[in-house]
Formats: C-alpha cells, sequence, structure tokens
C-alpha cells in the first residue's frame, strides 16, 4: 500500500523532496501559497523522472499520485512523513510546527529541513517536540543519497528508526549528526571562506578554485575511502562527464580531438575504431561486457557515416541512417586495458541501404566481428528515404572499391552456425 507524505513549503527544497518520494512510489500532498510553486514543482518532477530511475538497475516502484493542498491541515492528514521545507525563519517555523502537530498523527515523523537552526531550537514550542527531527539534504534532493539525520535525546530511538527506514526507503543515505550544526553546510561554509582567503591574498582566482574542484579534489574526494577499486569508480566518473563534455570531462574530449585521424585507402576496409578497452567495460567474468562490443561497433559505424558525410550538420538537415539489424560474433575475450581496432568493409551502398561489416582486433588477433543494415531515413517523418546526393556519390564509390575484397569471413551467417 502506497504511503503518504506532506510536503510544507514547495520551493526549491520542497520541490526536490516531492519529487523524490513520489517517483519512489510515495503519495504526495504539497502546501505552499505561493501560485509560482505548482511551476516550479512540476518542471523539477520532470527533471527527476528522467533522472532518477536511470540510476536504479531494477524498475521502480510505480510513480505515486500528487496533489496541491490548501490547507495545512489537509496536507498533513494521514501522512506518515511530513517534511517541512519553509524559508529559514525560525519563528515562522515554530508556528507551522504548531499548526502540523494539531492536524497530524501523532505517530507521523516532522523533518525540518533547516540549514541554519539547531534541532532543540526548532523543538522548543512544539506541542510534541519528540516528533520532530531534522533532514537536511543536498541539491538536486531527487538525485543526490546524502541526508544529514539530527536526532537528540528529547526523541525516542523508535523514531530514530522509523526516520532511517523511510529515508534509505527511498533511496537515500542518512548521515547522523553528532552535534545541531549541518556538517554540509559547515563544510561548505569553511570551504568558501578558506577559497575567499586565497582570493583575497591574490594566491589564486575564484576560476582557479572552481577548477581544482571540478578537475581533481572533487572527483577524487568522491572515491574516497575505496579500496583498489579506486581507480574503477573514477575512470566510470571521468568517462560519465566525457559523455556530457562537463568537468574534467571536456579536458578528455578536448585531448581526443588533438589526436591525427589515420589516413584512409578506401581500396582497403576503413580504420574506425582504435582505442584502448577501459575498466569499466569489463564483467564479472574480468573480460568485455557483451554490451561494449556492440558501443564499439557503434562507434565504427558512426565513424564510418562521419567518413561519407553522415557528419553532425548532415543529421542537423534532418538525414541520417537508422540500424535495421545487427549479428555480432565473439571469437575471442578482451580484457580492460587491451588495445583494440576496428576495420570496416562496405558490402553494399546503395539507393536507401548501407550494410557493413566490422573486424574488432587486438594486434593480430581477430576478436569479433559486427555485421549491420542501416537505412538512410528523414529525421522530419521517420521514414526510409534516399540520401543527399553527395552521401550517396560518396557511399557508392567506398562500396564500389570495397566490392573488389574478398567477403568477409561470417558475413551473412546466421546464429548458430558453425564458426
Amino acid at each position: 500500500m502506497k504511503q503518504t507524505v506532506a510536503i510544507i513549503g514547495a520551493g526549491e527544497t520542497g520541490a526536490g523532496w516531492a519529487a523524490r518520494f513520489r517517483v519512489m512510489g510515495w503519495d504526495v500532498r504539497l502546501f505552499d501559497p505561493d501560485d509560482m510553486a505548482r511551476g516550479l514543482v512540476g518542471a523539477v518532477l520532470q527533471q527527476a523522472r528522467r533522472g532518477l530511475p536511470g540510476l536504479s538497475d531494477v524498475a521502480l516502484p510505480e510513480t505515486g499520485d500528487m496533489v496541491f493542498c490548501q490547507t495545512i491541515s489537509e496536507a498533513v492528514d494521514g501522512a506518515v512523513w511530513i517534511q517541512e521545507c519553509l524559508p529559514e525563519r525560525l519563528e515562522l517555523k515554530r508556528k507551522v510546527f504548531q499548526k502540523i502537530q494539531e492536524h497530524c498523527d501523532r505517530r507521523a515523523v516532522i523533518a525540518s529541513s533547516t540549514g541554519t537552526f539547531t534541532l532543540a531550537e526548532l523543538q522548543g514550542c512544539a506541542t510534541r517536540p519528540e516528533q520532530i527531527i531534522a533532514a537536511h539534504a543536498i541539491a538536486p534532493i531527487y538525485l543526490l543519497p546524502l541526508v544529514e539525520l539530527a536526532v537528540n535525546d528529547v526523541n525516542s530511538p523508535e523514531v530514530t528508526a522509523r526516520a532511517k527506514e523511510v529515508l534509505q526507503g527511498i533511496g537515500m543515505a542518512p548521515v547522523d549528526q553528532q552535534g545541531e550544526e549541518r556538517v554540509s553546510v559547515a563544510l561548505q561554509n569553511a570551504l568558501q571562506t578558506e577559497a575567499d582567503r586565497l582570493i583575497a591574498e591574490g594566491m589564486a582566482t575564484a576560476d582557479d578554485i572552481s577548477d581544482v574542484l571540478r578537475y581533481g579534489l572533487g572527483l577524487r574526494w568522491a572515491a574516497s575511502g575505496l579500496d583498489a577499486s579506486q581507480d574503477a569508480v573514477l575512470v566510470a566518473m571521468l568517462r560519465a562527464l566525457k559523455a556530457q563534455d562537463a568537468g574534467a570531462g571536456a579536458v578528455l574530449n578536448r585531448f581526443d580531438a588533438t589526436q591525427a585521424e589515420p589516413v584512409l585507402d578506401i581500396k582497403q576496409p576503413l580504420p574506425t575504431v582504435t582505442r584502448t578497452v577501459p575498466l569499466d567495460w569489463t564483467d564479472y567474468n574480468g573480460h568485455m561486457n557483451e554490451v561494449r562490443y556492440l558501443q564499439a561497433f557503434g562507434d565504427a559505424t558512426d565513424r564510418f557515416m562521419e567518413i561519407i558525410g553522415c557528419d553532425a550538420d548532415y543529421i542537423a538537415s534532418g538525414g541520417s541512417y537508422f540500424t535495421v539489424e545487427t549479428h555480432i560474433r565473439h571469437l575471442d575475450e578482451v580484457h580492460a586495458g587491451a588495445r583494440i581496432r576496428v576495420e570496416t568493409q562496405c558490402l553494399l551502398g546503395e539507393g536507401k541501404k548501407m550494410h557493413l561489416f566490422h573486424r574488432m582486433y587486438e594486434g593480430d588477433r581477430l576478436l569479433a566481428t559486427g555485421e549491420h543494415m542501416l537505412i538512410h531515413v528523414s529525421l522530419d517523418t521517420r521514414r526510409a528515404t534516399v540520401p543527399a546526393d553527395h552521401i550517396a556519390a560518396r557511399l557508392g564509390q567506398i562500396a564500389t572499391a570495397h566490392a573488389a575484397l574478398d567477403l568477409p569471413d561470417g558475413a551473412g551467417r546466421a546464429v548458430g552456425e558453425d564458426r
């Protein structure tokens, strides 16, 4: 049965909490007198729906319902968790806590998002202070798992246990706060103070400090406390940043762009991929995951498309190739650190069709082959269509040259046939 959470205050923080709870299957009731709150919550929820489910390798619960309530009493009625996300004004929070406790279940957990006030201050005028805790999260709340959980001697062990159970149940990592001050806020303030000092003394600029965090310390801190798996984690983070062309990933992309492309001889299979197998491409058997073979061959297809002129500008103009059939043969093991190359032969290139055959090598050792049939489409209609004249001409030129080559071993072979 779905549980209900009440969110009191639907600014950025409240919207983040609402999005995480709802995507995790909770019914959400919100109260905020600001008419602009609906638009903000809707936008944040849309972002959460795109991002949060992708962090899990299993299906999340069905998304809960969401209702904007006209009164606090309506919002908290039946809620088992009440998240207060009001502006940092102590008297306002205390007044609202009193209102909440007039109408909420006595067993409900009331959690404040404060990063400013102590728990004792929040509990000061409460009817049932033992109900109130602090749960301070870091934006974007719908993605980052950290939540600083503050309880004190007024709270019962049952309230603390229930709070941790709820937070862990929505995919968060509650960290106990030993004192009254939120550690993340104190740490952020300390870093800002030191950064301001370095800037004032002329030792660094704001951009310098930002770069130190983005390109080094921030990444190392994110992987801190790990054993020998730290390298794999750092590689995965850097490659994720690379895919987004952000931070240290943008540095890696700029480096890649400086590397010289091999000279093309269209009378021979074309070199389309040359790379080293990264750590995060391996699986539990210690060799390259089968999905990565497809990625390598997909990259080879993308490079072949660039060679014939089907590049980013052409795709932006409304034409591209879609893969309609794929056959991969896994012939030998590939391990992390292996330097692989893919050579591509065009078996057919006429009309709407493009038939490619990729061979993957490490040195002279054949590792795998990939055979792919692609159809040219209009991105406006999403239907098959002939390519532009310059694409057809270049593709035809390569296909004619490759027709003089021997048919690759394995071309046209069905699944299950002898190699």
